[in-house]
């Protein structure tokens, strides 16, 4: 009677025992999990706010045309670039590198032709160009900080086996690498 006392006594001790481990694993898990979504989460906003403030540059730039056009005798070829992409699935990449292009040659015609910058609608818009920079910058901050935690959380164990198990990779910073949209192959304008 004594060793089946003891035996069952055992029983239970490494049943509480693996309850306890199964509980302290599922527990630590449910954690990494939640902090690895929780950054994919945050870079998929920070994605968002980038390729919306991209789509209101490019809406800015568009409506500086009738203004140049109408005070300069320029040709505007690279209006008509821009414009190509309209109506095109492109990269947040593609699309941010041909709107900086645009708006430094906006900057360049207006050191040509002073007379722009005394037109209101054209310095309203000039500024709210650099208003979309600023939230432009300040997003792929946010993004990069996003992502480096992240990466560090892919790199670093356990967190690397919770993110073997659901699937989720090193990404790329936001330093003129294109932004992986799984959802969306590209910018619709």
């Amino acid at each position: 009677p004594l060793i089946l006392y003891l035996r069952e006594k055992s029983a239970i001790i490494i049943l509480l025992t693996l309850v306890i481990i199964i509980s302290i694993v599922t527990v630590l898990y449910i954690s990494l999990y939640n902090k690895i979504q929780f950054s994919k989460i945050r870079i998929e906003e920070a994605e968002h706010e980038i390729v919306e403030e991209l789509t209101n540059r490019y809406e800015l730039i568009m409506k500086t045309k009738k203004i140049i056009e109408k005070n300069t005798k320029m040709d505007l070829a690279f209006y008509n670039n821009l414009e190509n992409f309209k109506g095109n699935n492109v990269s947040s990449y593609d699309l941010e590198k041909k709107i900086t292009e645009a708006i430094s040659t906006i900057y360049l015609i207006t050191n040509d032709y002073p007379k722009l910058e005394e037109k209101r609608e054209f310095k309203d818009l000039l500024r709210k160009l650099n208003e979309s920079d600023t939230k432009i910058i300040a997003a792929k901050s946010f993004y990069n900080k996003n992502n480096t935690i992240l990466n560090g959380l892919i790199k670093s164990f356990p967190s690397s086996f919770v993110c073997m198990i659901n699937g989720v990779k090193v990404q790329p910073y936001y330093e003129g690498k294109e932004i992986f949209n799984e959802i969306d192959d590209g910018i619709k304008i």
